[in-house]
């Protein structure tokens, strides 16, 4: 059967150039190719890496044009966070318009969250694949080859039957990861992904061109009240093994000379020994290498070991998640169970590597915030010793805790829930924008300590800029 996977382009309301492989339509690619299927690839952000003429227009003239000339059976979008949304339901539109008869199955953690909104609403949308889908999507092919149109025994799978909306439970997740195919490389070309590297941190000297995503584990089981990855990947974290990781690694070094990654688990420091077999590999297979940790490591899995094993195996970038400079609001709101000394021996541990930039992760406007747990916050950020401090609102992503808190209490803000399906705002406006009212504090409260805390990254990261470059 043929298929098409389709990643939407970079949203115009996007700061930032830089984007990954798309791994999770390379891992559906794989599934598919295993079970002897003929799948292709459609990455639409890469398009602008040569063209000029970026409208509307000329992406959906490239979709008709690879549809006429594929001709697939069915259309798979991928949306891996909420700022996709807008254009992968206007290029699904653009599908259904002129190629009424193909069946569009859409899937990632927005779909997931929004999954009976979106099928109520929008009828360019025929499925969606709720969570990991490698299962779903040769079980979906299966049975449109055997014309069995009955989805309820499909786990985690949202579609329509007799004008009534369906969304099948399912607790089954892909126990073992390492049963799953490596990510179909081979139906993207690399060079695509090359952008400008040459003021990235590069203590090596290599040629760096982009950086392949690596995924070594699913899922987390923290459950932090602003999080909502647990929807898409399970409650129960799952490792693949550090030979099936680095294998990945070694193929990837080997077929395409590629010597820059980013491990972009959600918890990938949780068990100590795995993480030390892995770096220990990496160094046993002579793989001269360097890589970073863009999504955050939780602090209380790092020590002295850890950290001396990452960088040996090529840790150059890493990013911490402290989240607050509050203890309260950090460990009893948050429930991070990280002890403030934890947070500055571990930043003092890494900052004796002169090789590592390290970037530490904060987040103000928790509903049971203060003035004082904001001046917490501030202070931390003053004094940790990292290259660099970011420093985010919180964000109520739907089905997360902090969600559902400000929804009870009411302190949502400028936000309709039932129409918070189709909007980006919850992504692309959290630097500048402020959903939820905590408790004891106004808004002008959040937003003059926003302003003070900005002209203090700025102050911080100003010093950090000439030292990156250089």
């Amino acid at each position: 059967m043929k298929i098409l996977l389709v990643n939407p382009p970079i949203p115009a309301a996007w700061y930032n150039d830089e984007f990954y492989l798309p791994s999770s339509l390379l891992y559906l690619g794989a599934q598919l190719q295993r079970n002897g299927e003929d799948v292709e690839i459609l990455d639409l952000k890469t398009v602008k890496n040569s063209q000029e003429d970026l409208s509307e227009k000329f992406y959906d003239k490239i979709l008709l044009d690879t549809i006429l000339k594929f001709d697939p059976e069915i259309i798979g979008f991928g949306c891996l966070f909420s700022g996709n949304f807008p254009d992968v339901l206007r290029l699904s539109k653009l599908c259904k318009k002129n190629f009424r008869d193909i069946p569009i199955i859409a899937g990632g953690i927005h779909f997931t969250i929004y999954a009976k909104e979106i099928l109520e609403n929008c009828p360019s949308i025929d499925w969606i694949a709720l969570g990991e889908a490698e299962e779903t999507i040769v079980k979906i092919v299966d049975k449109i080859k055997r014309k069995d149109n009955d989805f309820s025994d499909i786990q985690r799978f949202g579609f329509r039957k007799n004008k009534k909306i369906i969304i099948t439970p399912g607790k089954h997740y892909i126990s073992d990861p390492d049963t799953i195919p490596f990510p179909a490389y081979d139906l993207v070309d690399l060079k695509d992904y090359y952008t400008d590297t040459s003021f990235w941190h590069n203590p090596k000297g290599m040629p760096i061109n982009t950086s392949i995503p690596i995924i070594t584990s699913r899922s987390c089981p923290n459950q932090c009240p602003f999080c909502s990855m647990y929807m898409a990947m399970g409650p129960k974290w799952r490792a693949r093994s550090p030979q099936n990781v680095v294998d990945e690694i070694e193929f990837l070094y080997n077929k395409y000379g590629h010597r820059h990654f980013s491990i972009m688990d959600d918890n990938f420091s949780l068990v100590k020994s795995r993480v030390i077999e892995i770096c220990d590999l990496i160094k046993k297979r002579g793989l001269d290498l360097q890589f970073e940790t863009p999504n955050g490591l939780s602090l209380k899995t790092l020590d002295r070991e850890v950290i001396d094993a990452m960088v040996s195996a090529g840790l150059v970038r890493v990013s911490l998640a402290i989240e607050s400079g509050s203890d309260y609001i950090r460990n009893v709101v948050m429930r991070k169970n990280l002890a403030r000394e934890k947070i500055f021996k571990v930043t003092k541990i890494i900052k004796e590597h002169k090789s590592i930039f390290t970037n530490a992760f904060f987040i103000i406007g928790m509903p049971e915030e203060t003035q004082e747990t904001l001046m917490d916050t501030y202070n931390m950020m003053k004094e940790i010793d990292v290259d660099k401090v970011h420093l985010m609102n919180i964000v109520p992503f739907p089905s997360t805790r902090v969600y559902a808190q400000a929804l009870r209490d009411n302190l949502l803000v400028d936000l309709d829930p039932k129409n918070i399906y189709k909007a980006d705002d919850l992504y692309f406006k959290n630097y500048d924008r402020f959903f939820i009212k905590p408790y004891e504090l106004e808004l002008t409260d959040l937003r003059e300590f926003r302003v003070k805390c900005t002209e203090l990254i700025n102050r911080k990261n100003s010093k950090v800029k000439i030292k990156e470059k250089s």
